[in-house]
């Protein structure tokens, strides 16, 4: 499951968490507890006025003076049993924006103003009058006084928590998004890592713009997941657990009520994911097709424009926009009815229950409706809506995150290839293939039947049409491919008994279209190598007759590199990446038609730098250009995945056979 997954990588920092969670249960503890204050506020106090009064004398703490008598409620009097009596009660009402005296006890029920009188019409209906005296300011006042210290310590009481929730709602935040950035960071640490390991043939099957988009988009929103879904989801079901107990503090009845929502939410939820889960998986794939297309244009931008095959280029990206827009209104239509719209009925229909409930229960002579508890529920009602809202706003980014989770969670479980820090003896460099056969894929052989033996410090030059398997052998010998029929031997050792890691130390390889990175011409011959000096790398480039390559630039081997050395002629490139090769002292070299696509002074330069590379080292050149290969020990002919023909260029040219045609037709057209 994509989310176990996560949390293995959560545990790591496990103290980050556990900081994270608590400043969010402080934060959300407080929030619950403000509308706990209001509620206080104005029943205990600013409408706490109406609580019963009781006759005292001057000994009792906190109370008022009026017509010569003493007054108090309840909760300032410490000896309830003298003061506490239904004999020394009275009572203080506001109705109408006025406040009337009643110097008796006072029944419960319905209250109206009639002329000089109060009528309270209890529950069995019966009216009682009450004589009443309308208070003064001045009057009024002095009841207020005993309540003006509470509410001012209630009011300081609430900045302080409001500050403290601000600091912690930070504290929080920030941690998750620490947090979030954290692991972010280490699945792209394995990612990258795991991509130096995977098999060759996985790049040659998946783009390379649907790797770098599972590496940096899909990553990306595991932060997203972090600092803002995870967030709302925890915070909101906190939320949903300290509301209803406040809910149920406040009225058992009208909670039960809205326990109601559960059920629908949950219900709803189920109903949304589904859906999103599979419009998001469209929109992740064809983003990381838009991508992959992208990254293909572009570097193919010149053959586009020279074909005119713009139009085409054009419909092709458009299918994957399009399909990509179809499915993004798909997801905003699925918001649209399922997010906002449907959080805002359900709100509207649970006010009106309020309404109808406490407004019902007003309507009974023995009720009385308490305003402090009307706004605590209409307080957490709104708590309530704004976590199930948001977590309705986020269910798009969660599933987002969670099918971009998904896709980097399958490239992290390709197979890989083990890497390995031994080491082995530098290669004599004897190479045999033992009835060799190679297939990329199950009984679709490219190479069959190979027997070859190549002597340490031999040149074997290998040959052929295109298709016809040159490249296919030397991917085997380098182990880009592993094989199965057959076998390869270096020193008469198998060479799978070698670690890759191991073996490689001691093959290079000059490819046609020579890899270059972004840096300097000495950083991309070093390799981050930095034992390799610069007068190292100078002498390599001297070895291979490189001098007038270096001199034309201010900086020498200093010189910046641009993306792929677009700054840099393909002789250039091809230079540079030999001179890696030299530096490297491989006792096995292969040049993969290193010497194809450059100019022939170029060439010259390296097929000088040959006769002196080549001694003390086995050397393995696929070349088209048949001159530049009349020297090698060995000539193999390849056709359809078997040598046809084998020997030096004098004897294959004296057997008048593929070898001789081929190099006749390259003479011809010279």
């Amino acid at each position: 499951m994509t989310l176990l997954r996560i949390w293995k990588y959560t545990k790591k920092y496990k103290s980050l968490v556990l900081i994270s969670l608590i400043a969010l249960i402080i934060s959300i503890a407080i929030e619950l507890i403000l509308p706990i204050f209001f509620k206080t506020l104005i029943d205990d106090y600013l409408i706490g006025i109406e609580q019963p009064w009781y006759v005292v004398d001057n000994s009792v703490d906190n109370s008022v003076e009026y017509f010569g008598k003493h007054y108090a409620q309840a909760r300032h009097i410490e000896d309830k049993e003298l003061f506490v009596k239904s004999e020394n009660e009275v009572r203080i009402f506001l109705i109408k924006n006025k406040f009337y005296f009643v110097d008796e006890y006072v029944v419960e029920g319905n209250k109206v103003i009639k002329g000089d009188k109060l009528i309270i019409t209890d529950d069995n209906y019966i009216e009682h009058e009450y004589d009443y005296i309308i208070l003064d300011n001045k009057a009024l006042l002095a009841f207020y006084q005993p309540m003006v210290n509470p509410i001012i310590k209630l009011i300081v009481l609430y900045v302080i928590l409001n500050i403290t929730a601000i600091i912690i709602s930070y504290l929080y935040r920030y941690h998750f998004f620490k947090l979030g950035n954290k692991i972010t960071y280490d699945i792209r640490y394995e990612a990258f890592k795991k991509i130096q390991k995977l098999h060759i043939s996985y790049f040659d099957k998946t783009p390379a713009g649907k790797i770098v988009a599972r590496v940096t988009n899909d990553t990306q929103t595991i932060i997203d997941l972090f600092s803002r879904t995870l967030v709302v989801f925890i915070s909101a079901l906190i939320y949903l657990i300290g509301i209803y107990v406040s809910l149920f503090l406040l009225d058992v009845t009208l909670a039960a009520f809205t326990l109601a929502l559960i059920p629908i939410l949950i219900l709803w939820g189920s109903f949304y994911r589904k859906r999103a889960k599979k419009y998001n998986h469209v929109i992740r794939s064809e983003n990381s097709e838009i991508n992959a297309y992208l990254n293909q244009a572009i570097k193919s931008m010149e053959v586009i424009q020279a074909f005119n095959r713009e139009d085409l280029s054009f419909e092709e990206f458009q299918y994957h926009n399009k399909r990509y827009r179809d499915y993004r209104t798909k997801m905003l239509k699925l918001n649209a009815s399922f997010s906002g719209n449907l959080v805002r009925t359900l709100q509207r229909v649970i006010y009106a229950v309020i309404l109808l409930y406490f407004g019902w229960g007003s309507l009974g002579i023995h009720s009385v409706v308490e305003v402090g508890i009307i706004y605590a529920f209409i307080e957490y009602i709104n708590k309530l809506i704004n976590p199930v809202n948001q977590i309705f706003g986020n269910l798009e980014a969660f599933e987002q995150s969670l099918v971009s989770c998904e896709r980097v969670f399958y490239l992290l479980d390709q197979d890989e290839t083990t890497l390995y820090n031994d080491e082995v003896p530098r290669f004599k460099g004897k190479v045999e293939f033992r009835n060799f056969n190679f297939a990329y894929e199950k009984d679709n052989y490219v190479l069959k039947d190979i027997n070859l033996i190549v002597q340490p410090g031999e040149t074997v030059a290998i040959v052929g049409h295109t298709g016809s398997g040159k490249s296919s052998m030397m991917n085997v010998l380098l182990r880009y491919y592993d094989y199965e029929e057959g076998e390869i031997f270096i020193d008469d050792v198998e060479i799978r008994s070698y670690s890759k890691q191991a073996f490689r130390r001691h093959v290079g390889i000059v490819l046609q279209d020579p890899v270059l990175f972004t840096g300097t011409i000495a950083s991309n011959i070093r390799l981050n190598d930095e034992s390799i000096t610069d007068e190292m790398i100078e002498a390599a480039l001297r070895k291979i007759g490189a001098e007038r390559f270096i001199e034309k630039f201010s900086k020498g081997i200093h010189e910046k590199v641009l993306e792929m050395g677009s700054n840099f002629s393909i002789g250039e490139r091809q230079l540079i990446s030999f001179a890696r090769a030299l530096l490297y002292d491989p006792a096995v070299l292969v040049l993969d038609e290193a010497t194809a696509n450059i100019d022939t002074e170029t060439e010259q330069l390296i097929q000088n730098a040959l006769g002196v590379v080549k001694q003390n080292r086995t050397t393995f050149i696929i070349a088209h250009r048949l001159s530049t290969i009349k020297d090698a020990d060995q000539i193999l002919v390849l056709e359809k995945g078997h040598i046809v023909e084998r020997g030096n260029h004098e004897s294959l040219m004296a057997l008048k056979g593929k070898y001789y045609e081929m190099y006749q037709a390259q003479l011809y057209q010279i």
